[in-house]
């Protein structure tokens, strides 16, 4: 009972999200929907929790980890490395595949180099999303907007690598904040990692990417990662954040309600007959209250100014942890509790978000003219 105690008074986010819930209901005179909740996103991240904690148990984030160890030499380079592959992962697998694979990731290699913690985890999440803007298929944001304007694949990387590009580029020079000290000489361990197991974490991997990419239907896919961990190891079914679960289902009915409030809908159709700028800034403000994914279904109601709307609401992922989903993600995979990291995270989220967005906003014509269909 002390440990379910415990672990009930560190949802901190848990128990904010309910009291927002309650708050939004009585406020808005409008009771949750069970339709609000987008139930693929759900069994996504509960496959995904099911595979990568098969992966620590197996030991093999700890020998990956200290391979990432063994090819940097400062603290710095670990970051700029995992930067780097979060960009990669985010652009292909999506920014939430980025997140429950990399933050797990970091956390070991933090644990045994003792390096900076704040900026590299925030750096890592700031990453995964911006590096999900590249392709049509790294966010749910995209790839509405990809089908809804039917769009080829040119003319959606005329309007994502410009963002990707200037992106990258502040990230990478903020990697040069952390400071270049040299890391503690580790004793390497053998993690002993049987072949057979790390086999049948690729394969579950594997099966739940097809599922997350809608290759197979997600409920089959699903069934197939929990039937494979029941016969493997059934106790790490205890070892499931459901937490973070729960706390993603709460976000999508506070998402729900507001995206169904009459001002909200008539303040935005009136906003986005002003002009692209206007068009982006609601993009962006929109996102840090109802997420950029419900942000950019509520928009495409009212505009086809598909390159300010495209920018406005992969921008708009930064800021707020309801402003982009993954935010939310990666405090909870950190076990954030510590009022010193939240606001740590927030801070560098927001100044990134005003940096970047200034840039865009300033950007703006050229970037529409470079995108002109």
């Amino acid at each position: 009972m002390k440990s379910i105690s415990k672990s009930l008074k560190q949802q901190k986010i848990l128990w904010f999200t309910l009291i927002v819930l309650a708050i939004v209901c009585i406020v808005c005179h409008s009771l949750p929907k069970i339709s609000d909740v987008n139930w693929q996103t759900i069994l996504s991240l509960f496959s995904l929790m099911l595979v990568t904690q098969y992966l620590i148990n197996i030991n093999a984030l700890a020998y990956l980890s200290q391979k990432i160890i063994s090819l940097a030499h400062t603290h710095r380079q670990i970051t700029q490395l995992l930067v780097l592959l979060a960009g990669f992962l985010a652009m292909f697998l999506t920014n939430d595949v980025a997140i429950l694979s990399l933050i797990p990731l970091f956390l070991v290699i933090h644990k045994q180099v003792h390096g900076p913690f704040i900026l590299p985890l925030t750096l890592i999440t700031i990453t995964a999303n911006l590096g999900s803007a590249l392709t049509p298929f790294g966010n749910p944001q995209n790839l509405y907007i990809y089908n809804h304007y039917h769009l080829s694949i040119i003319n959606f990387l005329k309007i994502s690598v410009p963002l990707a590009i200037i992106s990258f580029a502040l990230i990478l020079l903020t990697t040069f904040i952390i400071p270049a000290s040299s890391l503690p000489v580790l004793k390497p361990k053998n993690y002993n990692v049987k072949p057979t197991a790390l086999f049948i974490a690729f394969i579950s991997l594997m099966v739940t990417l097809a599922g997350v990419l809608h290759f197979v239907p997600l409920i089959y896919t699903t069934i197939v990662v929990v039937a494979v961990i029941l016969f493997t190891n059934r106790f790490i079914f205890t070892q499931v954040d459901y937490g973070t679960l729960i706390t993603f289902i709460g976000f999508f009915l506070i998402v729900g309600i507001l995206g169904r409030q009459k001002f909200i809908i008539t303040i935005v159709a009136q906003l986005l007959k002003q002009s692209s700028f206007i068009t982006y800034l609601t993009g962006i403000l929109l996102s840090q209250v109802i997420s950029n994914v419900p942000a950019t279904f509520l928009i495409t109601r009212f505009s086809i100014d598909i390159t300010a709307i495209f920018l406005g609401v992969n921008v708009g992922g930064l800021g707020t942890p309801l402003a982009s989903f993954a935010n939310l993600l990666a405090l909870k995979q950190a076990h954030v509790h510590s009022r010193q990291v939240l606001i740590g995270f927030l801070t560098i989220n927001f100044i990134f978000l005003i940096v970047l967005a200034t840039i865009i906003f300033l950007l703006l014509p050229q970037l529409i003219k470079l995108s002109s269909f």
